[in-house]
């Protein structure tokens, strides 16, 4: 297989600045979650949605090259790839510095996602007080199957 190392190049420094727009993504989702603000997050989810599939076009790349080599198509069957050549050599700390920054992504999408799903919960449970709903606990059974038993209350009476 023939090598293109600059359309290799090309590729990581490609995936290197769409992480950094994920980044930048994530942070700006981050703060309207932080403040409460639905304006612009199905924005960001369509701008994010792009920049994930850019990523995920080069991993495929990647995978091809990978699976035509014979290498293990995973990180490290890449890490292979690349010192195992003299010319792909200077590609490796590129490659280590976009993987550390995707790790970043990933942490920071983690906590995104965690302050979305309680924002989620906490208007779940004051629709569920606004209907006259009291949510209760789970309960178990003798036979160890879960049970909810709920109960309403009325709020107001017109």
């Amino acid at each position: 297989m023939s090598l293109d190392i600059n359309a290799l190049r090309q590729m990581i420094t490609q995936d290197t600045t769409a992480i950094a727009q994920l980044k930048q993504l994530l942070i700006e989702e981050r703060q309207l979650l932080e403040q409460r603000k639905q304006d612009g997050l199905q924005e960001i989810i369509e701008q994010k949605s792009i920049t994930v599939e850019q990523l995920n076009n080069s991993a495929k790349l990647r995978h091809q090259i990978l699976t035509t080599l014979g290498l293990p198509t995973n990180a490290a069957g890449w890490d292979t790839f690349l010192q195992r050549n003299t010319a792909t050599l200077p590609l490796c700390d590129d490659w280590k510095n976009l993987v550390s920054e995707f790790e970043e992504c990933q942490k920071m999408n983690d906590v995104n996602g965690k302050m979305l799903a309680r924002s989620q919960q906490t208007l779940n449970h004051l629709l569920n007080l606004l209907r006259g709903k009291v949510a209760a606990p789970s309960l178990y059974t003798a036979q160890g199957t879960q049970t909810q038993h709920t109960s309403s209350y009325t709020v107001a009476k017109a």
